[in-house]
């Protein structure tokens, strides 16, 4: 049985206030009002490089790309369909879809080009806004954190559980600007999107996912 998690209205308010953030950060990028802001924190993220913390995020950023989100996944699937919890693997792995396909979309959008100067620390391409890692891994792990907080009777299993999910997606996020791979406006960015999409997931597909035992 699922124990029920109220998430009474004010979800609605989080999703507005969320989307309100992720306009005006656009609109700050386009005006370049958020450039200083995007500078200050380059500065101190420069401050504290070094070849050990660099090595580890950039094992952490590839934990939360394509390729590594997909193995971990996987893997979450295996687990959920031998638990039988066949509604809970179909919601993560749909979830991760639609948050993918609503990055990739307003990417192309966007088009804010990456950051281009500065001590980049690793290759990649595409656009830059919203960072798709944080939009992926948040919309992930938030989507986790409510399946376990539903599922899971053990409050101490359940508390490790969603501290585990929460500081994840946080140190990929992270990464994301210490490697200089994105802008902070674009993780932020990316943190609203995944946030509001795992709401509207959670409110609109999740309820309606019906599977046979």
């Amino acid at each position: 049985m699922e124990r029920k998690v109220n998430l009474s209205r004010i979800k609605w308010i989080i999703v507005a206030f969320l989307s309100i953030i992720f306009i005006l950060l656009w609109i700050g990028i386009a005006t370049g009002a958020t450039d200083g802001f995007d500078n200050f924190v380059y500065q101190h993220i420069n401050s504290i490089r070094s070849n050990f913390l660099t090595n580890i995020l950039i094992v952490i950023t590839e934990l939360g790309g394509v390729i590594g989100l997909f193995v971990i996944l996987l893997i979450t699937d295996i687990i959920l369909c031998k638990k039988n919890r066949i509604r809970e693997a179909t919601a993560i792995t749909l979830n991760l879809i639609i948050s993918t396909l609503v990055y990739v979309i307003l990417k192309n959008i966007f088009q804010r080009e990456r950051p281009v100067i500065g001590n980049i620390l690793i290759d990649e391409v595409g656009f830059s806004f919203p960072s798709g890692h944080t939009t992926n891994n948040v919309a992930f792990y938030a989507l986790a954190i409510y399946l376990v907080c539903i599922n899971v009777k053990n409050k101490t299993v359940r508390n490790v559980c969603c501290g585990i999910f929460t500081v994840i997606p946080i140190l990929i996020a992270f990464s994301r600007i210490y490697l200089r791979v994105h802008y902070p406006t674009d993780i932020i960015a990316g943190f609203c999107l995944g946030i509001v999409l795992t709401i509207l997931f959670v409110s609109f597909i999740y309820p309606k996912i019906k599977v046979k035992n």
